[in-house]
């Protein structure tokens, strides 16, 4: 979702067709495609996970060409402190730095977060040196979104889903902005979505489970305004560069502040004024609470 919205929108704002992605929702023709047009030099900006590098063909073919600038996204995910740490980001380090013993010159890098804490920054600026032999520079903005308004609202659980109704209909009304509501599980978002449907309010439930198809032709009708509601896990919203979504709703408490942060700030992006709202329900700290610790034991 992150790079295929990253690629439309670069390509739409440049009315070019020169930035591509190669990732796991392309068919094998579509895929084959990106590479020959990489190969030809037809595409001057890539995108692609970490995971890919490590196959021989793409390695092969990224180090044909002449690399300008690497930039790492979601940059907190090189940091064994951030709230997703990803070992692979870690392995694009090395990539580079073979490549840069290749063509002989140093790596030009940048590296983009939303939400690393102190002594995230600390470590990447530590792998970056360590790695790559490269003192990278801090720029830091402020967290403050004064467009953006926060609400928290004591719900019991049977009456949760009126009030996100209730919300919806108001922020909606009049109002051609779209609305995320994000949930914990993926049958939560079904459950949701049906019952809001059932309310008149047009949405769709996204979340891992869906097949690619499904998944790409949602994000594209929520783009462009067609569904005005969506339903999500966490699987939904990185990256999604859609300016006039007016309202993001927590239906279940997130896992971390971080994540908080980073999925109520899918709102407003256009700086009008929209509302972040967290529904808060004492049995959503407890279910968080043993999701997180049987995520950990799952990792041991």
């Amino acid at each position: 979702a992150l790079m295929k919205d990253q690629v439309d929108n670069l390509n739409r704002a440049t009315r070019t067709q020169t930035a591509a992605s190669i990732n796991g929702s392309l068919t094998l023709p579509e895929r084959g495609a990106v590479m020959d047009k990489v190969r030809l030099g037809g595409i001057g900006i890539l995108y692609i996970s970490p995971e890919p590098l490590r196959n021989f063909s793409v390695a092969q073919l990224i180090k044909s060409r002449d690399v300008g600038c690497w930039v790492f996204d979601e940059a907190h995910c090189l940091s064994k402190w951030g709230h997703d740490f990803r070992p692979d980001y870690l392995h694009v380090s090395d990539f580079i730095a073979h490549y840069s013993k290749i063509c002989s010159r140093p790596a030009l890098v940048g590296a983009f977060t939303a939400t690393a804490k102190k002594d995230v920054i600390e470590e990447i600026l530590s792998h970056c040196r360590e790695k790559l032999s490269i003192d990278l520079e801090s720029f830091t903005a402020s967290i403050q979104r004064e467009n953006l308004s926060f609400q928290v609202c004591p719900v019991t659980r049977n009456e949760k889903y009126d009030v996100i109704y209730n919300c919806l209909q108001e922020s909606l009304a009049g109002n051609n902005g779209g609305a995320i509501v994000y949930c914990s599980s993926r049958r939560h978002t079904e459950e949701l979505s049906l019952f809001l449907n059932e309310k008149l309010i047009h949405s769709k439930a996204f979340h891992a489970g869906r097949n690619e198809p499904d998944k790409r032709n949602i994000q594209d009708d929520f783009i462009e305004g067609k569904i005005p509601v969506i339903c999500a896990t966490n699987a939904f919203g990185m990256g999604i560069d859609k300016k006039d979504i007016r309202l993001v709703i927590h239906a279940d408490i997130p896992g971390s502040l971080e994540n908080y942060l980073q999925e109520a700030g899918r709102a407003g992006r256009d700086m009008e004024p929209s509302d972040c709202i967290l529904l808060y329900e004492q049995e959503d700290i407890e279910n968080q609470f043993s999701l997180n610790a049987y995520s950990k034991l799952s990792i041991k």
